[in-house]
């Protein structure tokens, strides 16, 4: 993963994708809209094929009619890595990572309700929320 020091190009390429979401919080944005930033503004690096977005996992396909790319996924892709050598990648911060890693600490279980686990995020904060928000479960 790309060291904290080097991980300004992931940060603003998460900028663009947010800025380009379907819905403010989705995570999702369109697929004629994620196509349309590489047409329209130059967004050139947002042109990978529909196959090529299904085999990264990047692909919502739950409305065949509304294709979306799903921004974590496409973020954590092995083609946003840099491959130095043939023994290592240089990837983006996985922002889940720290998420997953607080939730470890404090669960200390094997299994949780979805309702522990949501509890255990309304006061932790993230790149892309604020400290205090609700959570459905």
């Amino acid at each position: 993963r790309f060291g904290r020091f080097q991980n300004h190009e992931c940060i603003e390429m998460k900028k663009m994708l947010v800025k380009l979401e379907e819905t403010e919080g989705s995570g999702r944005i369109r697929l004629a809209d994620f196509y349309g930033s590489a047409l329209h503004t130059g967004q050139w690096q947002f042109s990978e094929s529909v196959g090529y977005l299904r085999d990264l996992g990047a692909l919502d396909e739950s409305e065949s009619s509304n294709l979306r790319v799903i921004i974590p996924n496409y973020l954590n892709a092995p083609s946003n890595c840099i491959e130095p050598s043939a023994y290592y990648g240089v990837c983006c911060i996985d922002e889940c990572e720290e998420l997953l890693g607080h939730v470890e600490r404090q669960l200390e279980a094997s299994t949780a309700t979805p309702e522990e686990i949501a509890k255990m995020f309304v006061n932790v904060p993230s790149a892309s929320l604020a400290v205090g928000r609700e959570l459905s479960t």
